[in-house]
């Protein structure tokens, strides 16, 4: 009897141990070049391929993320619908454009072109609400006509103003073609934009790729 519990009591962890391994791998494998060290804006070269860590600045062409109602540089928003005891991805609407970001150094601008990896782990879940039903429609057409509202839910990432997240790309030297400023961080002139490089142009919120 002892010796079962104690083989029971090896094997729980050897389980727990092989998932949190799985989960981390998994992890690493989905940031792509975002595993690589950040580096400091203000030590940037011209054509360098690079990660950099910061916060997101957003522009003056912001975006509104369709759910929330949040300004941001980008969303995404993924619909599912309920079908008996499972939720099924149905639809998925996505938007971006370009935002500073601000690592404390210095300041680049990056450029989401319609290519760019973006993986939003933080995003907020919604249930059926006549809210919930305008923003769905608004962005997604008349997908509710299909099934009452009740039946879909929908999870909503977005890149706010303050949100940290990592970005890979190339950094090409440019003039700040900004109007001055001189309030805040705004006053800071930047010197780079972040374009994607040879692996493409990567931005993540997931904490395995924030390092």
């Amino acid at each position: 009897m002892a010796a079962t519990a104690a083989a029971l009591f090896v094997s729980f962890w050897i389980m727990l141990g092989l998932s949190i391994l799985l989960a981390d791998v998994s992890a690493y494998r989905r940031t792509g070049p975002l595993h690589k060290p950040p580096r400091a804006i203000e030590k940037l070269d011209d054509g360098e391929e690079v990660k950099l860590v910061g916060t997101v600045r957003l522009a003056d062409d912001a975006l509104k993320a369709p759910v929330s109602g949040k300004p941001c540089a980008g969303y995404e928003v993924r619909v599912a619908r309920r079908r008996l005891m499972r939720w099924r991805p149905v639809r998925v609407a996505r938007e971006r454009v370009g935002f500073f970001l601000d690592d404390g150094t210095g300041e680049v601008f990056v450029r989401l072109d319609e290519g760019a990896q973006v993986q939003l782990v933080t995003s907020a879940r919604y249930r059926a609400s006549r809210k919930l039903r305008r923003s769905i429609r608004g962005v997604l057409g008349n997908l509710l006509q299909e099934a009452p509202a009740r039946s879909y839910r929908c999870d909503e990432g977005a890149l706010t103003e303050g949100a940290r997240v990592a970005v890979y790309g190339v950094a090409r030297q440019v003039s700040d073609a900004r109007p001055e400023r001189e309030d805040g961080y705004r006053a800071r002139r930047y010197r780079f934009v972040v374009e994607s490089a040879r692996e493409g142009l990567y931005v993540s919120d997931e904490r395995a790729a924030l390092g």
